[in-house]
């Protein structure tokens, strides 16, 4: 979770300088005011509101000075309106100085040099995220990747310095109290760190550099061999007649007027081992498709595609791949394959599709001819899906129970799926567990037909061995994770956040886009609310078939949502690897001291001693996630994390109100249930807002 790393530092910096300048400000108004303070007595009479409206009109404006000012430190005045509005509202300043002429001498107090000394060494700093943060989105656009040691270095780098400045903020609770800027030893700790940061950010890019030069190793070979063996097989499915209908309806029926003849475009979307191949490979074996067109042809394109060998595989198909042709270059074989194709009446199935580009390059070579070609796609990607097809396009749909059960017998015990009756009720969990995925049935079913068939070991694998046996299944574990590896980096840590939740757990949108803001891993934009892009993310999730809405409101917005249960475990294994969050257990001996966030799915893990001193060894924890049953009973409070920004712990009940909140002075969400009066100084916490 690198990139995630990088967004958390740079919106820490910000905030780290941002509150440098306000209690710079802060206190240079209160020099100002506090001589009125005092004699308020003697201007009362005839003059206190006066003062009072020039007093909230100069913290207005040095307020307002205090955003602007912070920000442009940052950004060096680069913006010419930001320039103006800045010098505006010190002029109004000046004049507004100029009436309090008596205190002239706090002019010095808002100049403060040696904040503009401590925000200079964190420039270096933020300069270096923005650096690293740059190479993240050119890995999205394809150019370099970053790979898993680098990742981690970026990590652990990002992680680093956010503690250090977070902890200088929280050990003076009071920032720049008297001096106005950092101790020297402060100072000394943190110009170290930042020199350690921006040494080890130089030395990670021109890894990366290094890297990109050199071929990658093709991942996702084995994986797209896999999926043709898999069609190939023409392994019977089931629950396809009537989505069988629905896809072949528009492909054969639109030959009469030109405009029902113009080339159609098909796409059948879903998450992955839904059993979109499967059915596309039924409507491409179909007798009557195959005599109702001229040519057709299958192409597996996968995430990493090739134009020109996609069209040297049309060319060989239709018997046209002569030498001359073999070494023509990009625009000579695109243009022979048109022609080639302009007079026939073609399907053309495109499986596997991942972005757009893919289509806009390969369009091109079918003829819009209007005598009822068609092209058929399959894809994850439901912006794909509405870019490339005007037409039709048909969400597959997961299997029912009984069409699960149905699948996973004949899985099991080949076509006469005759079951004994000993494991009918096992199997059938098995079944249901698998929540009507074919990739998953299908993975389940290869083991279970190689297993011993005793009731006891099928209990077993129903009550705790499917997500183990799936995650086993090499061909299933790599289906699954290219919808992680390839979601874009500002989507990942979203994506694996839904594994802090218990499995099958359903949540409210309202809470997961919440829980996400105070997380601090969302790129912020200035046009655009946190809460509006974490919407945005979550849509995108929803489109990008790794998400599952279970409950849409009234007003079309999604209400609840959740991850199949493959992806849960998917989430937690890749977490585990990145160190994104921590499920706590019985288990007090794992070492988790570098853990970000700790999750309890059963409440009553409070109640173990050692539980409780695991947890507290992981100092720099930023959330703490009490997501089990409601646990009516009290349990041990353990809540001594000082850098804390979210405490959700809604299912555990307080009877006394836990004062040690009121200490986390980084806590941006809060949830627990307390029948009680709340303190006072709750109030006191800033940061909080959700």
């Amino acid at each position: 979770m690198a990139f995630a790393a990088l967004i958390s530092l740079k919106y820490t910096i910000k905030k780290f300088v941002q509150s440098d300048f306000e209690r710079a400000y802060e206190e240079g108004l209160m020099s100002i005011l506090e001589p009125l303070n005092t004699a308020r007595q003697i201007y009362s009479s005839y003059d206190s509101k006066r003062l009072k409206d020039v007093g909230g009109k100069m913290r207005e404006v040095i307020c307002r000075l205090e955003d602007l000012f912070a920000e442009s430190v940052i950004y060096f005045w680069e913006d010419k309106e930001e320039k103006e509005e800045i010098n505006f509202y010190a002029r109004n300043l000046k004049e507004m100085k100029e009436e309090l002429s008596t205190h002239s001498f706090c002019t010095q107090q808002l100049q403060h040099p040696p904040i503009t000394q401590t925000i200079e060494i964190i420039r270096l700093a933020y300069k270096e995220v923005e650096s690293l943060h740059q190479l993240f989105s050119l890995e999205d656009g394809n150019n370099i990747r970053v790979t898993a040691a680098l990742e981690r270095e970026i990590r652990e780098a990002a992680w680093r310095l956010e503690d250090v400045l977070e902890s200088l903020q929280v050990s003076n609770q009071h920032f720049l109290p008297q001096s106005q800027h950092l101790h020297g030893a402060e100072m000394s700790c943190l110009e170290e760190e930042i020199n350690l940061f921006t040494q080890r950010g130089r030395k990670i890019e021109e890894q990366l550099n290094n890297a990109s030069a050199r071929p990658e190793e093709d991942e996702n070979a084995a994986v797209s061999s896999g999926i043709v063996q898999f069609c190939e097989e023409k392994t019977k499915m089931v629950g396809l007649d009537d989505e069988l209908r629905n896809v072949k309806k528009p492909i054969i029926h639109h030959k009469g007027s030109s405009e029902d003849s113009k080339r159609k475009v098909v796409s059948i979307v879903g998450m992955a081992g839904i059993g979109k191949t499967a059915l596309a490979r039924k409507v491409y074996d179909d007798v009557f498709i195959s005599t109702a067109f001229d040519f057709k042809y299958w192409l597996t394109v996968g995430p990493e595609f090739s134009t020109k060998e996609i069209t040297r595989g049309v060319l060989n198909a239709m018997g046209l791949m002569f030498d001359r042709i073999r070494t023509g270059g990009d625009k000579e074989l695109a243009k022979f394959a048109y022609t080639s194709l302009e007079r026939k009446r073609y399907l053309i199935v495109l499986d596997d599709i991942w972005n757009t580009q893919v289509w806009d390059e390969l369009e091109m070579y079918f003829p819009n001819n209007s005598n009822g070609s068609s092209v058929l796609m399959t894809t994850r990607l439901h912006e794909v899906a509405t870019y490339a097809s005007s037409d039709v396009i048909i969400e597959k749909c997961f299997l029912t129970e009984e069409e699960s059960w149905l699948l996973l017998r004949r899985k099991v015990f080949g076509e006469e799926h005759l079951c004994p009756r000993q494991l009918e009720d096992a199997g059938k969990k098995i079944a249901k567990k698998c929540e009507g995925l074919p990739l998953a049935i299908n993975a389940l079913g290869k083991h279970l037909s190689k297993a011993e068939r005793k009731p006891e070991y099928w209990d077993r694998v129903a009550e705790k061995e499917s997500s183990v046996i799936i995650g086993a299944d090499e061909e299933a574990a790599k289906a699954l994770y290219l919808s992680y590896k390839y979601l874009p980096h500002h989507l990942k840590a979203c994506f694996l956040y839904m594994g802090v939740f218990p499995l099958d757990f359903e949540i409210h949108t309202s809470k997961v886009i919440n829980l996400w803001c105070a997380e601090g891993f969302l790129e912020r934009n200035s046009h655009k609310s946190l809460e509006n892009i974490a919407r945005e993310c979550l849509r995108s999730l929803v489109f990008k078939s790794v998400f599952l809405l279970r409950e849409p409101s009234s007003n079309g917005t999604i209400k609840t949502c959740k991850v199949h249960s493959v992806f849960w475990h998917l989430c937690n294994r890749e977490a585990g690897k990145d160190e994104f969050f921590h499920i706590m257990n019985s288990n007090a001996n794992q070492s988790i001291e570098s853990q970000r966030r700790l999750c309890i799915h059963n409440n009553t893990l409070f109640g173990i001693k050692n539980v409780r001193s695991s947890m507290a060894s992981v100092s720099n924890a930023r959330s703490l996630l009490c997501t089990g049953l409601h646990h009516e009973y009290p349990v041990p409070k353990c809540m001594d994390f000082s850098l804390l920004r979210v405490l959700d712990a809604l299912t555990v009940r307080f009877y006394e109100f836990p004062i040690e909140v009121v200490k986390l002075i980084k806590l941006r969400y809060l949830a627990f249930t307390y029948n009680g009066k709340l303190p006072a100084s709750i109030s006191n916490s800033r940061h909080l807002q959700y």
